[in-house]
């Protein structure tokens, strides 16, 4: 039981003559309780309802997500980090206190991974569009 986070490619087939339309899903990222990262997608994805639905999202909001965790990564103080991508606490969502060693290594390498998710998928445009979805 906990926060887990899924990122999903998604690429949509239609054929225009027989009206057949298809989506075809991918997970492409998955998270375990970086409840900073999932605080970031109910923000500026979900428009602030953390309600499990998933959410589609396009190339804009991973670039901007990227910026994000680059802003942190550049300078890795915990008070960049909650000032720029602060944790969320949450039923079962993992640490948030930053100042604790373990804590902060945890999110700093959260936030590695999700820069190098972020940059496959923008050299890769295999993907039409991508969704976000996280349970708990």
């Amino acid at each position: 039981m906990g926060l887990d986070m899924y990122l999903y490619g998604a690429t949509h087939k239609y054929d225009g003559e027989t009206f057949y339309s298809e989506i075809t899903l991918k997970r492409v990222a998955y998270w375990r309780k970086h409840n900073a990262i999932h605080a970031w997608f109910v923000k500026n994805v979900q428009n602030g309802a953390d309600n499990c639905a998933t959410y589609d999202l396009g190339e804009q909001s991973l670039k901007n997500l990227l910026m994000t965790c680059n802003e942190v990564l550049n300078n890795p103080t915990v008070e960049n980090a909650m000032a720029v991508l602060p944790t969320q606490e949450g039923f079962f969502f993992g640490g948030t206190d930053l100042t604790d060693e373990y804590e902060l290594e945890y999110y700093l390498d959260g936030l590695k991974y999700t820069v190098e998710v972020i940059k496959e998928l923008l050299n890769d445009n295999r993907y039409d569009y991508y969704c976000y979805q996280s349970s708990w």
